[in-house]
């Protein structure tokens, strides 16, 4: 039997996480992608005035909004892969593409949208190898070993 003190710090480590998808991947696509590569959101006058967002409070909210939804589509995906379920990543990817689909007409916008989703599946990619490798090696072993795949004899 595991003792109570064993199972907290257990339990938190799965719970710590939450915030390193959520806030350490936004940290990572802003401060280590977008920032480096000197990619911002250029928006003219005309392009705000035809958007319907010509504030600048406008283009923060949407920005704003932007952060959370990568967010939670990096905590779908992992969800998806500590699952075993593939097919969560391309939903989301999909999803999030139709969304944007009109946006996308705009190169500016289409490589800022292609950079940040690709930086947050691969924030991603990572967070759900991290959290299968401290299921397997300090966790419950709830998540299947076979998820690891070839560096799964590593963890043991």
């Amino acid at each position: 039997m595991m003792e109570t003190g064993t199972l907290a710090v257990i339990l938190v480590g799965y719970a710590l996480f939450i915030p390193v998808i959520w806030q350490a991947g936004n940290l990572f696509i802003k401060k280590g992608i977008i920032e480096p590569l000197g990619t911002q959101i250029v928006m003219t006058a005309a392009e705000g005035a035809e958007n319907g967002s010509a504030g600048a409070a406008d283009r923060t909210r949407e920005l704003k909004a932007g952060r959370v939804i990568g967010a939670l589509e990096r905590l779908l995906i992992v969800a998806g892969l500590v699952l075993g379920k593939w097919e969560v990543l391309v939903a989301v990817i999909t999803l999030k593409t139709v969304a944007r689909f009109p946006e996308l007409e705009k190169q500016i916008r289409a490589e800022y949208f292609l950079i940040g989703s690709l930086a947050s599946v691969l924030w991603a990619l990572l967070s759900a190898v991290a959290l299968l490798l401290y299921d397997q090696r300090l966790g419950f072993g709830i998540f299947p070993a076979s998820l690891l795949g070839g560096i799964a004899p590593l963890v043991r």
